[in-house]
């Protein structure tokens, strides 16, 4: 996949920059993987703040198949991902499975301070829900103490690239 001037790569911005704020969901846009060929969400967070010096502050992160366009609706399904090292390390952890359930990163420290994680999203997994579902997006769901800044990108390898890629969302 190469993201040299969006030709290879449909890049589309889902979500933000936003500040997300108390234990308030957070959804990306859906992205329509009807002519797609696989899809990773790009999730970078700015500076986490916590409200209590004793808290333990999470993000879950999951991510949902749906048959609509909506992010009112959708059913949790299976993804991988990679946390960046800090800003300027240039280094990326391990690939790692994220369940149905989601996965809950801390900011305790500052260890989701300027990071990013890949959402690496099988689109078969996304059509094993049924023939209708062919939408997906990540949904972000912080602790009540924390304020972050959060933006999602999703890249899309589209089945028929070019200057011209027809439209995934």
């Amino acid at each position: 996949m190469s993201v040299r001037f969006g030709e290879d790569t449909l890049i589309i911005p889902a979500f933000g920059p936003f500040g997300m704020v108390g234990d308030t969901d957070s959804v990306c846009s859906f992205v329509d993987l009807d002519l797609a060929n696989w899809v990773t969400f790009l999730v970078s967070f700015g500076v986490a703040t916590s409200g209590a010096s004793t808290a333990v502050d999470l993000v879950l992160v999951t991510v949902m198949g749906s048959s609509i366009a909506s992010t009112a609706s959708g059913t949790l399904i299976g993804f991988d991902y990679r946390l960046s090292e800090a800003i300027a390390t240039h280094g990326w952890g391990a690939i790692t499975d994220g369940t149905t359930a989601g996965t809950s990163f801390t900011t305790q420290g500052g260890a989701l301070s300027q990071r990013s994680i890949l959402i690496d999203v099988d689109p078969n997994d996304v059509g094993a829900l049924g023939e209708a579902h062919r939408w997906v997006g990540v949904k972000l769901l912080p602790t009540t103490t924390m304020t972050v800044a959060v933006s999602v990108t999703a890249l899309v390898e589209p089945r028929y690239p070019g200057n011209g890629i027809p439209s995934s969302s």
